[in-house]
């Protein structure tokens, strides 16, 4: 499963704008900090009932439940924003965050899973690794938890995704990581072309309209600005359109899901519209702060990294609109209480709390512009509100509606080698070194063998069109 979210820039970078993250993570969000009431404090253990003849039992370390609960996640903001309005509803309770590198976390929690030792009670997963970790969560639809008895106050998709074969439910939707095409409207205004996010949605409303805009760009920019930073990014988005899945019904489906994505990409690549510049490489955010990329098609966590990361300065320079192709996912968090963590019971109060808890989302989604699973969250009239950085557009209502078209998906096992062998494939293609047929099929037989080696996991390969 492709997803982008929150991904590390290359030290360089990380240094250069390290004291912009710091400050945008420490400051206050756009509105004033919500504010939630105190649950009833847990019960303590009472001693016995005191008799003339009897004396108290003592309270003792071994009979006081442990109220520490260790969470492993990957974005700082985020938890630093949820963890305090937690601690306070809860009196006695501390999360012992431990934050973890995006591209080390799987790696990490594989091993303490073998281990049978230093699993965390809570861990957020994104979505590329949710499949490779189904087996590992507690099945949230059974006792204590019933999540089942949520589900008519979540987005159907997002919730039913992470399931097992055997229909148990590994973990708790948390975001739906909603995709818009993120642009400069100074650059479209050079163009000659619409400004207006209504406007620029219609009149990009398909990727060969893209693809007609971004020789506009190009050409009215004498070179000096591009549509889009990769022909990569293309074949993403459209990718995602499609379902963004891997493996379907025991089927890989690389070559159906991924065609027209990628005809679309060589398209792109041929047409002359990128910038040669891969995102989260060294150079995209000088690119994306200079104007040199005119657009960024990702999900609306994206905002989150452009005003506190890549172009705080930016503030104003940028609007958001409808993807050209439609809506479609990118990325996104689910929770997971593992089997093998110590304090379940307290760990599926902070899992409801942080995943249905209206007032700690939209927090969250002030600062992130990761969108709630959660629809009651969407009541709120924080998504009426102009949002500054982006010229005072009313964004956030676009997400959450988007967020209801997404196609459905699923994942597996084989998600995360399944994208890596997708994206060398496609790469080659968008070089013109591999027809887009040869690619997709190339990259499906070669998880075939992967899989039946790896894992003695045997699948089928859906036919891809033409192939």
């Amino acid at each position: 499963m492709f997803s982008l979210r929150w991904q590390r820039l290359p030290l360089p970078i990380f240094v250069i704008l390290g004291v912009a993250v710091l400050a945008a993570a420490c400051a206050p969000a756009a509105a004033p900090a919500p504010r939630v009431a105190p649950s009833e404090p847990s019960t303590p253990v009472p001693a016995a009932a005191a008799e003339p003849s009897t004396p108290a039992t003592p309270v003792t370390p071994s009979t006081v439940p442990d109220r520490t609960l260790t969470v492993w996640y990957f974005d700082k903001v985020s938890m630093q924003t949820v963890i305090p309005l937690f601690e306070q509803a809860h009196p006695g309770v501390k999360i012992n965050f431990v934050e973890q590198p995006f591209g080390d976390m799987s790696k990490k929690y594989l091993a303490a899973l073998a281990a049978g030792q230093g699993v965390p009670d809570v861990i957020g997963l994104d979505t590329s690794m949710v499949g490779q970790f189904l087996d590992a969560g507690e099945d949230l639809l059974g006792a204590p938890y019933s999540a089942g008895q949520l589900r008519n106050d979540f987005i159907p998709w997002k919730f039913d995704a992470a399931r097992t074969p055997s229909g148990q439910m590994a973990a708790m939707p948390w975001d739906v990581a909603t995709g818009v095409m993120f642009y400069r409207p100074e650059a479209f205004q050079a163009a000659g072309l619409p400004t207006d996010p209504q406007q620029v949605a219609a009149a990009l409303s398909t990727w060969d309209d893209f693809i007609k805009a971004g020789q506009t760009i190009r050409d009215k920019s004498g070179g000096q600005t591009a549509i889009v930073g990769n022909e990569h990014d293309v074949f993403n988005a459209g990718y995602w359109q499609n379902g963004g899945n891997v493996v379907q019904d025991g089927k890989i489906v690389l070559g159906p899901e991924g065609l027209q994505p990628l005809q679309a990409a060589v398209k792109a690549k041929n047409a002359g519209i990128g910038a040669n510049v891969p995102a989260w490489s060294e150079r995209w955010a000088p690119a994306l702060q200079s104007g040199k990329i005119a657009t960024v098609i990702m999900g609306g966590w994206m905002l989150g990294n452009l005003q506190n990361l890549i172009d705080p300065d930016g503030a104003g320079e940028w609007r958001i609109t409808t993807p050209p192709g439609g809506s479609f996912s990118n990325g996104g968090t689910y929770i997971q209480i593992p089997k093998l963590g110590q304090n379940k019971e307290l760990a599926w109060e902070f899992t409801r709390f942080l995943t249905t808890n209206p007032e700690a989302l939209n927090a969250v989604f002030q600062k992130t512009g990761i969108v709630p699973a959660y629809t009651p969250a969407w009541d709120s009239p924080l998504y009426d509100q102009p949002v500054p950085y982006l010229g005072g557009e009313q964004a956030y209502r676009l997400m959450v509606d988007l967020a209801q078209k997404v196609k459905p998906l699923t994942y597996s096992s084989v998600d995360a080698l399944g994208t890596d062998l997708l994206n060398a494939q496609v790469d080659l293609a968008i070089g013109g070194k591999a027809s887009p047929q040869q690619a997709l099929q190339t990259a499906a037989t070669q998880l075939q063998d992967r899989a039946a080696r790896a894992s003695e996991l045997k699948l089928d390969v859906a036919s891809t069109p033409g192939g």
